[in-house]
């Protein structure tokens, strides 16, 4: 049986959602030569049944060994080894789809702390303001220091077209930002690609590496190349990450035959490493450029640091996240597993980016909203007078953009014009298809349109 491969970060799309490596099929087990279990495995016994016999309520047996099991695996101290019941790995398998039900965020433990690594491009999180590296500290006014992972999943889900509500911490903010979220059905599109306009260079927007998404990039290149583009775009901002064999069967399509893609290193002295590399001929071979953020993560890390190490192309954008660590999973039965992290990932120079992230060759910073004009839009959407002036101006033209300017002075919300601007097209564009690309608003984008112009 082929072995598959995927990677497991901590998320809340609010779903699980991987990202990285996903493997496994059976459990096994090796001797080491550290402490023999005996004991405490008697103790272990012993406890389990003192509690049967004498704790003051019936405990169920169940219960009881799935906290013994989640106990062991939160020794550990590690984000990325969990134990899933019934009701996670049903939403695990779900999540590979990239159709869940949720907010729409990748979030990850970093220094004790919940940090969001991305929202997913077009979901609920990404238009209520959710951004890659803010730092959930209350979910519905409960704190949630300390408190077990799971626990923080049920508080942050719930019925779709209800409301929750994110307490954030913010760089360049005093104060906590409240930011509320309608949960609804999400099913992401992972792949979207033109051609930008007035020019022949091609934009491929991937924002997840799910089951299918190595067959919507193969039909997107097919239609670059039927359209004689031989300049590319490929755009991994915000993009969380993924099954591994994705990105790896994205690299083949780029990389000449031979070319190494990543490796995996386990146990140091165990021997245990793996090499993946292209085994087929590359179907584009023209110009690329590569935008990244610090949203990009894990897969994203994976395919950039691949293009990058194997002098393909070149990185533009922001340092991105830095998540390179390796879970497998292991069945427990059909329904029941854990996820472990079993090794780290190396880019094909052998660099370790875990923790780190990968530095762009052109580093270009998004266009980014002042913390002061950032409240002021916090008070526009709580109040929700953008979804009063939306009501009747459904097209973003000059006109529109005037009456605006109007609309947010009466209402004493001070935003520049060019603010103003951005937040009436984005949920605009929220009312019907929003566009693929938008040279308006995005400052990286035009930044890469002038560098591959001009490799």
């Amino acid at each position: 049986m082929k072995k598959l491969f995927k990677e497991r970060t901590v998320h809340f799309i609010v779903v699980a959602f991987l990202i990285g490596m996903f493997a496994g099929v059976n459990m096994s087990f090796s001797a080491t030569a550290s402490e023999p279990p005996h004991r405490y495995l008697d103790y272990f016994h012993k406890v389990y049944q003192i509690i049967k016999t004498d704790y003051v309520d019936v405990p169920g047996t169940k219960d009881l060994f799935y906290g013994a099991i989640r106990g062991m695996i939160a020794s550990l101290d590690d984000p990325f080894s969990r134990f899933l019941d019934e009701k996670a790995f049903k939403e695990l398998k779900e999540g590979t789809t990239g159709e869940f039900v949720g907010v729409g965020i990748e979030i990850s433990v970093k220094d004790g702390q919940i940090v969001v690594i991305s929202p997913i491009d077009g979901t609920p999180a990404m238009k209520a303001g959710i951004q890659a590296g803010d730092t959930i500290i209350k979910v519905n006014g409960t704190e949630i220091k300390d408190k077990d992972l799971s626990d923080i999943v049920n508080l942050i889900r719930g019925k779709p077209d209800t409301e929750v509500t994110l307490s954030i911490k913010r760089e360049g903010y005093d104060e906590l930002l409240d930011i509320e979220i309608e949960r609804a059905p999400i099913k992401i599109e992972t792949v979207k690609h033109d051609i930008i306009k007035d020019t022949k260079t091609g934009y491929l927007k991937v924002s997840l590496f799910s089951e299918n998404t190595p067959n919507d990039v193969r039909e997107a290149l097919k239609d670059f190349r039927k359209n004689n583009i031989n300049k590319l775009i490929v755009d991994l901002r915000w993009n969380p990450g993924g099954l591994l064999d994705g990105a790896i069967s994205i690299s083949d399509m780029f990389l000449d035959k031979g070319k190494e893609i990543v490796s995996t290193r386990g146990r140091k002295g165990t021997g245990s490493i793996r090499q993946y590399g292209s085994e087929n001929d590359p179907l584009y071979n023209g110009k690329m450029i590569v935008i990244v953020n610090r949203g990009s993560a894990s897969a994203s890390e994976i395919f950039s640091g691949a293009m990058s190490d194997n002098n393909r192309s070149k990185l533009l954008g922001e340092k991105t996240f830095g998540k390179g660590s390796v879970q497998k999973f292991f069945n427990l039965n059909e329904n029941v597993g854990v996820s472990l992290t079993i090794a780290k990932y190396y880019t094909p120079s052998g660099i370790s980016i875990h923790g780190k992230g990968i530095e762009p060759d052109y580093k270009v910073e998004s266009d980014v909203i002042s913390s002061d004009e950032q409240k002021q839009i916090n008070i526009l959407m709580k109040k929700k007078l953008l979804e009063k002036f939306t009501a009747s101006h459904k097209t973003y033209n000059e006109t529109t953009r005037k009456e605006f300017y109007e609309f947010v002075k009466k209402h004493d919300i001070q935003l520049s014009n060019k603010t103003a601007d951005y937040v009436l097209k984005n949920e605009l564009s929220g009312l019907s298809k929003r566009p693929v690309y938008d040279l308006e608003f995005d400052r990286q984008l035009r930044e890469a349109l002038k560098v591959i112009d001009g490799s």
